[in-house]
């Protein structure tokens, strides 16, 4: 499972030490002092007919998460303050944070596998195609900055050193950077209480007997067309596909009838009604730690949105 955000606003940035506080994907990262687990099972759902595609897919947590558009932001203002830090020590230093200039991909465009027919035309290599679109609409890459050993320790740090005559603050520019745009235990972005239940969630509901039945009839489906598979999950990983960079005619025939069973027995409407109940209930468990997630998610914008405008 994945939180399935382009991450073309953070790409250029991860070649470099600068964004050790960048927050990171739901991918079982760190872990959060949460209570996902509170509501007894199985909960109540309301089954949600099968969605068109995935931007009809909004899960209860997507407003403690940040859209593309705003963690573009939030690196952009970063970059600028760790420019300006460095700046301070007399290094020209900045990283271009370019990012594709159309809309990105819907937040959970791969959480449930292939689903469309017009995924389906590249098989499971459908992410793969989405982001170099992605790519391609983006402002030409640059290559980012060489960081000699005396930059490396004025970004990271150096407890007690100097560089340049200058007291190097604790965690470098890249430390002081995070604390100015307002994030908390050395890093900025989505709230580790919500990635937790984002992720939390997705694994519950692959173990419910609503989801297990859905599977089993999606799988049923499957093998009436001549596919064996237990469930989506083994045959998006199928290792036949990762011999190629490019889609495979057996490929692309299995996620055609993978998208086929799926809309014949409702599994994504199935899956997703399931997982909304689990990060309802986790949502209310949580429901103070996550009013003050917002309220720290509301100044880091209102600091980047300051920052930036100051920089233009």
């Amino acid at each position: 499972m994945r939180r399935d955000r382009a991450a073309t606003a953070v790409a250029a940035l991860l070649l470099t030490t600068a964004v050790a506080g960048c927050a990171s994907a739901a991918d079982g990262g760190r872990p959060a002092a949460v209570t996902p687990r509170a509501a007894a099972a199985p909960l109540p759902v309301t089954t949600t007919a099968t969605p068109s595609g995935p931007s009809e897919l909004v899960l209860p947590v997507a407003p403690y998460l940040f859209s593309d558009a705003q963690s573009s932001q939030l690196v952009a203002a970063h970059s600028e303050l760790v420019a300006a830090c460095m700046k301070r020590y007399g290094f020209g230093y900045r990283v271009s944070t370019a990012s594709a200039a159309h809309a990105a991909l819907p937040a959970n465009e791969s959480r449930y596998g292939v689903m469309t027919p017009e995924q389906a035309q590249y098989g499971y290599h459908f992410m793969a195609v989405e982001m170099e679109r992605q790519q391609q609409g983006a402002a030409p890459s640059q290559s980012p900055p060489k960081v000699t050993p005396a930059m490396a320790a004025v970004l990271t740090g150096v407890p007690g050193g100097q560089v340049n005559g200058r007291s190097v603050p604790s965690g470098g520019c890249n430390g002081q950077a995070t604390t100015e745009l307002g994030g908390k235990d050395g890093r900025y972005g989505d709230p580790d209480i919500a990635e937790s239940i984002q992720a939390d969630s997705f694994a519950r509901s692959q173990s419910d007997a609503r989801v297990l039945k859905a599977f089993a009839a999606w799988s049923a489906c499957m093998r009436a067309d001549g596919y064996h598979y237990p469930n989506p999950d083994a045959a998006t990983n199928d290792p036949r596909w990762s011999a190629s960079a490019a889609p495979s005619a057996a490929e692309i025939a299995t996620a055609r009838a993978d998208v086929g069973c799926k809309q014949r027995t409702n599994l994504v409407g199935v899956w997703f009604s399931v997982e909304s109940a689990y990060q309802g209930a986790a949502i209310k468990a949580n429901a103070e730690a996550l009013r003050q997630a917002q309220a720290t998610m509301r100044q880091e914008l209102r600091t980047a949105a300051t920052l930036l405008g100051s920089s233009q």
